[in-house]
């Protein structure tokens, strides 16, 4: 199963602390979770109203672990850590 995540930032934060805080989020969980693979996080090249500014992509090795991986602390604290910057959140998920 492939997941999307679409982060829509505040003008005014540093995208540039912001990607890598995501970035190494995704290489810590796939580190420690087997059935997560080939995260890969990408910035927006063009800066537009109507464009996230970052996205991750993710594979699980099934739908059933997606629950796991929304609830590891390791999510969660990157969550936490960046809810005063992300003004929009969408995520995506197909098999």
């Amino acid at each position: 199963m492939k997941h999307y995540v679409l982060l829509k930032l505040a003008p005014d934060c540093d995208k540039n602390k912001a990607f890598e805080r995501v970035q190494s989020t995704y290489q810590a969980l796939e580190k420690e979770l087997a059935w997560l693979n080939g995260a890969r996080v990408y910035r927006s090249c063009v800066a537009r109203d109507s464009n996230a500014d970052i996205m991750a992509v993710i594979d699980l090795d099934s739908p059933d672990h997606l629950q796991t991986y929304l609830t590891h602390p390791l999510h969660m604290q990157m969550a936490q850590d960046m809810k005063d910057i992300v003004v929009g959140r969408t995520s995506f998920d197909h098999e």
